[in-house]
């Protein structure tokens, strides 16, 4: 395997080297790999939000008991449904091998 300068492009030297891998099928490795990065992307998600929701309250703007008690009308409440369902659809697709390209 042909060694490239550390002056490469990171994707360039990371494409040429071997993947690591845990379990015997390269797919769980895969999936490990998603579920970490979800894993991550969330818990960035909630201390952000963590973070706002305290702001908001110590300044006044917003009060932590009011946002708990929040209940969207009708048509709010259809806009995240339908975009959950979305969302759901997406990320079960792929369970249920019905993946495809989205850039074709």
């Amino acid at each position: 395997m042909q060694t490239l300068p550390d002056s490469a492009p990171a994707a360039e030297r990371a494409a040429r080297q071997p993947e690591q891998a845990f379990f015997k099928d390269s797919a769980l490795d895969r999936l490990l790999g998603m579920v970490m990065t979800l894993s991550a992307e969330v818990w960035v998600l909630s201390d952000r939000m963590r973070s706002i929701e305290h702001l908001l309250d110590t300044k006044g703007v917003l009060n932590r008991a009011d946002l708990d008690a929040y209940q969207p009308d009708a048509d709010t409440a259809q806009a995240i449904a339908a975009d959950r369902n979305a969302f759901v659809k997406a990320l079960m697709d792929h369970v249920i091998s019905r993946q495809q390209s989205r850039g074709a």
